[in-house]
């Protein structure tokens, strides 16, 4: 009986000894039959690709039955697409935990009253905004308070830890522009942003550096329980300790997650299910232990001689769903990006189409309330833009409503983002779907306005090319084929709305730019694909 899982890079090693055991005993035995297990090292990214090319080919050799990644966040992450969510279930056991805590100094931790008491978000960002530093605390000697962070989406505990960030500094506000200001306010204490963890940690045990010197220049920065009591088994000269804030920390849960597909047996359903009871309760539970995980009921047997302790965390509120990750994602990663986002949104006549499930919205209304929501976050850092397109005789298929630029720029007396909430408030849908000459159009301008960074084209139809006297598909493609390899490269993600849109075509355009497709067969997922298209 087969049993395919894939595992994050840091567990597979430890998964694999425990599969072995697993395979060799009687644990595994369901109807007669005994488990063959295989693990599979890979990203959460590289999972993703798997499983969607196994759900569209139904199966095959690659197919995965089971999950574990390092967190169980990553369900979130990518079920932001609903034709991998289906495949990843809600409800799954897990196997082995380590919060997200802010790793430190130990001197810095201490002076924060270490380890009696945990420092709240708020208290850490009004500490790293203070002028006088660690001076507040009695260290001038240390200089600023400095924060930093890792790549959301390569880092489980930095996206833990901005969830947590992003709920407390968003708490109350209503209007896009309250989140905008709150994001504001967080993202401007933060010192460095997408740091590596290996190069931070470096700098507290270069010799050639003395210890006084590398605490002047270290941060805090998010991670796991895990990191650090891994990093001070290594009995460095200057040792961590974890922070646990006070007002919300996520507990990064490994789970075993078996594929919701029909390739997946009954009986491998079972054997997965024994082989979960089998990581938390065999002799290989000792494997997790000895690699600073805890147990599912968060207890450890590390101390705060460690760097840890062991009473935390007290306060674990409930993770994130995928639509709560995706708005905090695409409010992160709005502030910092770079670049443009030029939205080319489908107005042609099957846009008024009203989807029950939404209340009665039409599908342009869905849309239009996905870009409300969306573009008026980025900072003026990033250009945006918004054209419309439909058949039109004698005329241009696309519309420029708004032009690419910083989105605070003054647009006829009124930002641009103003301008475009009011734009977007008189948008009709008529005629047919001119496709293909306003791809070609878009790309163009996205080159023509390129600015340093991620220029991206989000192209979003219900339907297919309907304008005869367009360029062929082929020439398209031709068109697009430079735009990944060039001098001011763009990239474009395409989303294909509904059952009626030609998914294919739209997945072609994607990829000869090196872009993504996304599909909201269901009308009433295009905010949640759009919020995944932004934030990928």
């Amino acid at each position: 009986m087969p049993l395919t899982v894939t595992a994050s890079p840091s567990l597979a090693p430890l998964l694999t000894k425990a599969a072995a055991a697993f395979d060799q005993g009687t644990a595994s035995w369901v109807d007669g039959r005994c488990s063959k297990t295989t693990i599979v090292s890979a990203e959460p990214n590289a999972f993703a690709d798997t499983l969607r090319a196994s759900l569209e080919a139904g199966g095959g050799a690659n197919a995965p039955t089971a999950w574990v990644p390092d967190a169980s966040i990553w369900r979130e992450v990518l079920a932001r697409r609903p034709e991998l969510s289906t495949a990843l279930p809600h409800s799954f056991p897990v196997v082995a935990v380590s919060p997200a805590v802010i790793a430190a100094p130990r001197a810095m931790a201490e002076a924060l009253g270490w380890p009696e008491a945990q420092p709240s978000w708020a208290q850490l960002i009004e500490l790293a905004k203070d002028p006088k530093g660690w001076g507040a605390k009695g260290h001038a000697d240390w200089g600023r308070v400095r924060i930093g962070w890792q790549d959301p989406l390569r880092d489980a505990a930095s996206l833990t830890s901005m969830m947590s960030l992003t709920q407390w500094a968003t708490d109350g506000a209503e209007e896009v522009d309250d989140v905008r200001r709150g994001l504001l306010s967080a993202h401007s204490a933060l010192s460095s942003l997408n740091i590596e963890q290996k190069k931070v940690l470096a700098g507290l045990t270069d010799a050639k550096s003395t210890p006084e010197d590398a605490t002047k220049q270290a941060m805090l920065f998010p991670t796991s329980e895990r990191e650090v009591l891994r990093y001070n088994a290594t009995k460095p000269r200057i040792p961590l300790a974890a922070l646990y804030p006070s007002d919300g920390i996520h507990p990064n849960e490994v789970p075993l997650i078996t594929v919701h597909a029909d390739w997946v047996t009954d009986q491998q359903r079972a054997a997965l299910d024994r082989f979960a009871v089998f990581l938390v309760t065999g002799a290989e539970n000792k494997l997790f232990a000895a690699d600073g995980w805890r147990t599912p009921r968060l207890q450890t047997e590390a101390d705060t001689a460690q760097g840890v302790v062991a009473s935390e965390p007290r306060f674990t509120p409930s993770g994130p769903n995928a639509w709560s990750l995706a708005q905090s994602l695409q409010g992160w990663t709005a502030l910092d990006r770079q670049g443009s986002v030029l939205v080319v949104l489908d107005t042609s006549g099957s846009m008024n189409e009203r989807v029950a499930a939404a209340g009665n919205a039409t599908r342009l209304d869905l849309a239009k309330e996905a870009i409300a929501d969306s573009l008026p976050l980025f900072s003026d850092r990033t250009n945006i833009g918004l054209w419309t397109f439909s058949r039109q005789e004698n005329r241009a298929d696309h519309t420029v409503v708004l032009d690419l630029g910083p989105p605070m720029r003054n647009v006829g007396g009124v930002t641009a983002v103003q301008s475009l909430q009011k734009s977007l408030n008189g948008l009709r849908a008529d005629g047919a779907t001119g496709l293909y000459d306003t791809v070609i159009a878009a790309a163009a301008a996205a080159q023509n306005a390129w600015r340093e960074g991620n220029n991206t084209i989000v192209l979003i139809s219900d339907g297919k090319n309907e304008d005869p006297g367009s360029a062929s598909l082929e020439q398209v493609l031709e068109k697009l084929q430079p735009l990944a390899g060039a001098e001011r490269p763009v990239r474009i993600l395409s989303i294909a709305l509904g059952g009626e849109a030609d998914a294919v075509t739209l997945r072609r355009l994607a990829d000869a730019a090196k872009g993504e497709a996304y599909v909201a067969r269901e009308a009433q997922d295009l905010g949640k694909v759009f919020l995944a298209a932004l934030t990928d």
